[in-house]
């Protein structure tokens, strides 16, 4: 699920995989991609959340199968595309930056969630416990980040 600013959370079955707390007001709780302007230490979000930066121009479009969130910050064009695999249980987010002046740019990309991995309920009424027990492997042949919970913190 997500919102027009970025904000939202990726559920698989009953198990929420990130937290997120609906809050019409904030909508700061999800999954978010922030970027670094190496030089001049600027920092916005790929989509309006959560750093809240206005840009000059900010579209969000939603189809079926993903979602495209576009915004020009300076003479920098962010576009983020947010799809759910139709044959897997995933979802896979890509951002493209197009450098639209005439200077050399150095942008870091930083990636946030805040994980929840266990069903909204128990999220909700332990989300200190929800916290701990999350283990986390990267992939290198195929650039994944696996997240999952390890036996210690499943409850019997």
């Amino acid at each position: 699920m997500l919102t027009t600013a970025g904000s939202g959370y990726t559920k698989w079955h009953n198990i929420v995989a990130t937290r997120w707390r609906e809050d019409s007001t904030c909508d700061n709780w999800g999954s978010y991609i922030s970027l670094r302007d190496t030089r001049s230490g600027d920092v916005w979000s790929a989509g309006y959340q959560p750093i809240g930066i206005d840009p000059a121009s900010y579209e969000v479009a939603f189809s079926e199968s993903r979602a495209e969130f576009t915004r020009q910050d300076g003479t920098l064009k962010t576009t983020m595309e947010v799809a759910v695999s139709a044959e897997h249980d995933s979802d896979v987010r890509r951002v493209c930056i197009t450098n639209l002046g005439a200077r050399t740019r150095v942008i870091e990309l930083t990636s946030y969630a805040e994980l929840a991995l266990v069903p909204h309920s128990d999220d909700a009424v332990h989300p200190a416990f929800s916290k701990l027990f999350v283990e986390t492997d990267f992939v290198a042949g195929v650039s994944v980040l696996l997240l999952f919970r390890s036996a210690v913190g499943r409850l019997t």
